[in-house]
């Protein structure tokens, strides 16, 4: 018997009837849990792709007081990275089902970023690297502390949220932004307005990717499950720069904290609980307005088709939000009435 399946027999006594059979759900946690055992081995991070995943079905995730605020909280530049830490007045937030046995309690989070906008991001998505990328970290809470849980194979794991590109700031990254100004040297911290931390990272249920995966230190090797957002946290070009301007503990510019992409070795990447929105690894930031995207290719259709000037009208009204003489005011000798107003919908929203 696994020692997966040990924890769901844990306190069945003696003369007590025989468990009822698991569900296949349940049953696929177990599986999960148990290929640590061959695939918990390789180094993290690793490219993240779609169509190399498998689809597996679990229980849904279940999230418990991450919407609470904490009582405090303190940013620190540790001279590697930033790292979120808080202390709550009651149960910290913790995680419970989808894959896991046992609670998994809130740690801390950490971000990683580069020396520019191509780069920065620790897992690659479709072999390509995204600007930034935030760890939060969790911990089995029957281990009671995270050193603890670092020595067991089943002790902690790690939610991945990319960081995407957008015009707008992000007033929640905002208030992390503005205290790194006072923390650009190495070892110094600063206690910022609590706030929730729903109001930072997506919850995700279910449609996100799990693997198993190690993080080798000069001591010892720690096992780490992975689980990756397809939702990417949206945040401004101005506000990751500021990550580049943080010092480490020689006195450099603290930038490249990202660990190499390690290869596979054969390990299976999970698609848990997948949507049916299959096109592409990683979905739209919250707030994205995605038919516009689309409406744009519809409408390159209509231009390439016909001249239909009626046929223009319906698509382009679809998708417009503007006074029409907003956009007559923005017109360009060089291009046509519609092929101006779809330039404006795409790059000036």
């Amino acid at each position: 018997m696994s020692e997966a399946q040990e924890e769901l027999m844990e306190g069945e006594g003696e003369g007590e009837e025989e468990p009822e059979e698991l569900s296949p759900e349940v049953q696929n946690q177990i599986w999960i849990r148990n290929l640590v055992d061959t695939e918990g081995i390789f180094e993290s991070p690793v490219d993240i792709n779609i169509t190399y995943t498998r689809e597996i079905e679990v229980l849904p995730l279940e999230w418990n007081n991450f919407e609470v605020p904490p009582k405090k909280i303190k940013i620190t530049n540790t001279g590697h990275t930033i790292i979120y830490s808080a202390k709550w007045g009651q149960e910290r937030p913790h995680l419970t089902n989808g894959p896991f046995f046992g609670k998994y309690v809130f740690s801390n989070l950490h971000l990683h970023w580069g020396v520019n906008d191509m780069e920065g991001s620790e897992h690659t998505v479709d072999s390509g690297r995204q600007p930034g990328e935030m760890h939060v970290v969790m911990f089995k809470s029957s281990y009671l502390t995270q050193e603890a849980a670092l020595k067991e194979q089943d002790g902690c794991a790690t939610l991945v949220y990319f960081f995407k590109l957008q015009e707008a700031a992000n007033p929640a990254f905002q208030v992390i932004v503005d205290a790194l100004y006072d923390i650009q040297k190495a070892g110094t911290g600063k206690k910022i307005e609590p706030f929730a931390l729903t109001s930072l990272i997506g919850i995700f249920e279910n449609d996100y990717f799990l693997y198993w995966g190690t993080v080798s230190t000069v001591s010892c090797t720690h096992y780490l499950m992975w689980l990756i957002s397809r939702v990417p946290i949206g945040v401004s070009s101005e506000q990751i720069d500021v990550l580049r301007y943080l010092f480490d503990e020689n006195g450099e510019q603290l930038t490249r904290n990202f660990r190499e992409v390690q290869p596979l070795n054969n390990r299976t990447v999970l698609h848990v609980n997948p949507s049916s929105s299959k096109y592409a690894t990683l979905l739209p930031p919250k707030n994205t307005f995605v038919q516009i995207y689309r409406c744009e290719v519809i409408y390159n259709k209509a231009l390439r088709f016909g001249n239909n000037n009626s046929r223009q009208d319906k698509i382009i009204l679809k998708c417009s939000y503007e006074d029409d003489q907003e956009i007559k005011k923005k017109r360009n000798k060089k291009h046509s009435k519609w092929e101006l107003g779809i330039l404006r919908y795409v790059f000036d929203w």
